[in-house]
Parts: structure tokens; sequence; C-alpha cells
């Protein structure tokens, strides 16, 4: 078998390109830009302006990520070639992201940046509240405290359940003796009706039944819009993973940041005009 002698194989291994450097550089640029773009000082808001507001980055990225388009015969029309090189790098970065878990605490909970669940905004409010047979149910946030509620419509102070949680765990509403003793249609109602106050929802990008966005050999079942949120997302995920320690430092988690480099590096290119 050959083998390289080892001044050979040191030299080499001198030669592999480390992108978390270049990654970092090119991350701190684009934030100065969106915190200078859209005068907020948190991250959050900044992101926001990016994923939801008029700016360059978001006009030039979302037209190279629209979903399959077909002519009036039905055959699929091709994307030019610089929305072809932009969804390979989305398919070499989700590729990654699957082979190796780089995971990240976010509220004391373990979530694994991943295109297969991602946080693409807060859809609903609180508080939410619907009656089915005779029971009012109602979940809301007040003073800092989840509350969870049964009562009869007939009568205010006949209660089926008063749960109160310090923070939003559907874990820990399933194990509460008062949800226990429910009915199993009173469960389902309750649990439905919580799950829809998410603070923190996670969307499946290969879940949905309507629009195809191709990328290489990956089928992305999702609208556009959802891929530029959560390509923004998953890439400050990993920011996030790198600068506060928690990405573990193996080869295959550092593969994944050479497609979320030359990702932001276009996000840039958008900016230069």
């Amino acid at each position: 078998m050959p083998q390289l002698p080892e001044s050979a194989r040191l030299w080499l291994d001198r030669a592999e390109i480390d992108y978390i450097g270049p990654f970092v550089k090119a991350w701190a640029s684009f934030n100065a830009w969106y915190r200078e773009a859209s005068n907020q000082r948190r991250d959050a808001d900044g992101l926001h302006f990016v994923k939801n507001r008029p700016n360059h980055v978001r006009s030039t990225i979302m037209p190279l990520i629209q979903p399959i388009r077909v002519d009036d015969n039905g055959n699929h029309l091709p994307d030019d070639e610089s929305a072809q090189k932009f969804k390979l790098l989305i398919r070499d970065l989700h590729v990654r992201l699957d082979n190796f878990h780089i995971e990240v605490t976010k509220d004391d909970v373990l979530e694994r940046i991943s295109f297969r669940s991602v946080f693409l905004g807060r859809e609903a409010l609180t508080p939410q509240s619907i009656e089915f047979n005779r029971f009012h149910y109602h979940v809301d946030k007040a003073s800092g405290k989840w509350k969870s509620s049964i009562w009869s419509i007939a009568n205010t102070t006949q209660r089926k359940c008063d749960i109160e949680q310090d923070k939003y765990n559907i874990e820990e509403l399933q194990n509460h003796p008062d949800f226990v003793t429910l009915s199993v249609t009173q469960r389902d109602k309750l649990l439905a009706l919580y799950r829809l106050c998410n603070p923190r929802p996670m969307t499946d990008l290969f879940a949905a039944r309507s629009e195809i966005i191709t990328a290489g050999d990956i089928e992305f079942r999702c609208t556009a819009e959802h891929l530029f949120c959560a390509l923004i997302e998953i890439i400050y995920a990993m920011r996030n993973a790198l600068l506060h320690g928690e990405l573990q430092p193996h080869e295959q988690a550092f593969q994944a940041y050479e497609p979320a480099y030359r990702i932001v590096m276009e996000f840039l290119k958008a900016l230069r005009g």
C-alpha cells in the first residue's frame, strides 16, 4: 500500500484549509452590516430585519432559491447557473450537518443544528382558548408562569385542572398529576392548545407537501421564504456553537463550516454591489 513519507504527510496536513477562521471573519462583516442596516444592537432584531425586511441580501438570495418551475407543457425549467451554484452550497451544508450532529443549548434545551428541525419564528401568541363538550380549555403565560386550565362552561368553579409551570415544557405538562387524570380526549385537546403556544416551534423543511426546491440531489419541501429564513438561523446557530465553545473539535464538524463560509460570502457579495 503506497504511503506518504513523514515530511510529505506533515506538508499535506498543513495544506488542508481550515474554514473556521474565514467563517468567523465573514460572519463578523455580515454582523456589522445588519446591525447598522437594521439600527439594532440585539442579534435577534438584526436577523429579523435580514429575514423579513427589504434589504440587499434578501433581494439577491431569494431569486436563487425558488421552487421548481415548469413550462406550459409541464416540463421542469432549469435554474440559471448562479442559482444552481448557490443551491449546491445549501445542499452541501445540509449533507454535512446530517453527517455530524452539531448541537447547541437554547433556553436549557439541547437542539441539533439541522434543516430537519429549525426555528423559523413564532406562529402563535398566548393566550389560546377553545370550548369543547361543555368545557373551556385555556393556555396562557402570565407573570412569567405558564398556566393550562380546563373548567366547566356552565360553572366556572368546577375545574378539571389548573397546571402551572415555570417554563414551557410538554413532557413536564404530560407528567403533571392533573394532566394524567384527564380523559384521553381532554388530554389531546389541552395538549393541542398547548402546542399552539410553543414559543419556539421547530419546522422540518422536508415535511411539507406543496413546493419543491431542488438543491443538487436534495429536495427541500418548503417555500423559498422558509428556506431563506432557515439558512440565516442555521448559520447563526453555527456561529454560536463556535463562539460559545459548544462545537466539538471533530473533522466532520469543521467540514460543515466550508459551505457555511461560502454562503456568508455570497451574502457579502450582494452587499458589495
